[in-house]
């Protein structure tokens, strides 16, 4: 069974009006009149800040002649019962509206200012239209001139529209016919002008509170966008502080691995002596130092005795402790200046710089006797350590090459002659 239809009307209130069930939306009236005094008011977003507080007044006051035209020639009609005056002040009154209307929305702000100035020029002068002389009331209308000049124009201006003021109280003061003024001629005159300054004023004030709402709003968003930038410029310091640091950080791990990589590359790792390729540096340096300076520079070559044994009777684990022991025995016996190292396996290198071939033979022989003196047999019973030792002394060598040819040859002679000992010669 089908279920019996239900018919709903829905009404929902928005923000812009009133939407009924037909999905129309009615503005309510209040919406209207602002949407009208909006459009009304309207100035091109081109134009400068003083240019559009001025064209806003401009526009106020010529709406507000406007809006006021209609009371007034409604007024004049009852008052002085002459239709030909009635039409002139409306289309005079919404005439002035348009035509400011138009220049302003072509950019002419100053022209459309003198159109209004121009408008309160002429209001004391109409006397001369409508009969020979203007009237002693007219003169109520000078003092609006260098008001409204002062507010519309620009401040160049003011002064010229001021001139016209004088002129205007000079023509009317002179040339004013007298009158007798009636009761209904003063009231309109009076309620005209009430009127005209009423109609201004009120529309003055709503563009002047427009104005400062505007500018509350220019200034809260100014405040809002300052503070935005300021947290932002914050955050973007901390950032690049955050970032500077880790950048620095990161530049020193690097330094640090690099002069890690740097010593292993050359350092021995079972004995922790520097190895042949920090020795080919360093000797390059002692010798060619020795050359300028003129001072000695020994260098010695030691091999341990029979090591192969010591592998192949105990192990090349047991051989491994031999070395490191080894070289800890002979650095013990060095030097400060003195530099020990490890020229691969069972061969070690002593560089003596300012050391001559008698104060070389010294520091060898301590290490020769360290190193046979020394208990083997915390490594393993039975194993017996010793070195010898062929040492080279700067003589009239020019190569560094001679020096370790020469020490070779010593270190060659030695283990010929029975091994643990040590031999020197000068180099030539």
């Amino acid at each position: 069974m089908l279920a019996p239809a239900v018919t709903m009307r829905h009404h929902v209130i928005t923000n812009g009006g009133y939407v009924g069930s037909g999905g129309t939306t009615a503005k309510p009236a209040r919406g209207r009149v602002k949407a009208v005094v909006r459009r009304a008011l309207h100035v091109p977003e081109t134009a400068s800040l003083p240019q559009r507080r001025r064209a806003r007044i401009l526009l106020a006051v010529a709406s507000g002649l406007a809006v006021a035209a209609v009371p007034i020639a409604v007024f004049v009609a009852f008052a002085i019962p002459d239709p030909l005056t009635n039409v002139p002040i409306v289309l005079a009154g919404f005439g002035f509206y348009f035509v400011i209307r138009v220049l302003i929305d072509r950019g002419h702000f100053t022209l459309a200012a003198w159109v209004l100035v121009g408008y309160f020029i002429l209001v004391p002068l109409n006397g001369f239209i409508g009969s020979d002389y203007p009237y002693p009331i007219d003169l109520l209308f000078v003092p609006i001139i260098p008001l409204m000049a002062a507010v519309v124009l620009p401040p160049r201006h003011v002064m010229a529209a001021t001139g016209f003021a004088v002129f205007d109280l000079v023509v009317v003061a002179h040339w004013a016919h007298p009158m007798d003024v009636t009761t209904a001629k003063l009231a309109v005159y009076t309620i005209i002008l009430l009127s005209t300054v009423t109609a201004a004023a009120i529309v003055l004030t709503a563009v002047i509170d427009r104005a400062f709402e505007e500018a509350d709003r220019t200034r809260t968003e100014a405040q809002r966008l300052a503070d935005e930038l300021q947290v932002a410029n914050s955050e973007l310091e901390e950032r690049v502080r955050s970032r500077t640091t880790e950048l620095a950080e990161a530049l020193l791990r690097e330094q640090r691995l690099s002069s890690q990589l740097a010593e292993l590359s050359v350092r021995d790792s079972l004995t922790g002596l520097h190895n042949r390729r920090h020795m080919d540096e360093s000797v390059d340096q002692m010798f060619r130092f020795a050359v300028r300076s003129s001072t000695p520079l020994s260098v010695a070559i030691i091999d341990l005795d029979n090591f192969k044994r010591v592998n192949d009777q105990f192990t090349h684990f047991v051989g491994d402790r031999v070395l490191q022991t080894a070289a800890h025995v002979m650095a013990e016996c060095i030097r400060g200046a003195d530099e020990l190292v490890r020229m691969g396996g069972e061969e070690f290198a002593l560089l003596m710089p300012g050391t001559t071939s008698d104060e070389a033979v010294v520091v060898c022989e301590r290490m020769r006797i360290a190193l046979r003196d020394y208990d083997w047999r915390a490594i393993n019973r039975g194993i017996v350590v010793t070195a010898s030792f062929g040492i080279a002394t700067t003589g009239d060598c020019e190569e560094v090459s001679d020096l370790l040819r020469t020490a070779d040859e010593q270190l060659l002679i030695v283990k010929r002659q029975g091994k643990n000992r040590v031999l020197s010669a000068i180099a030539s």
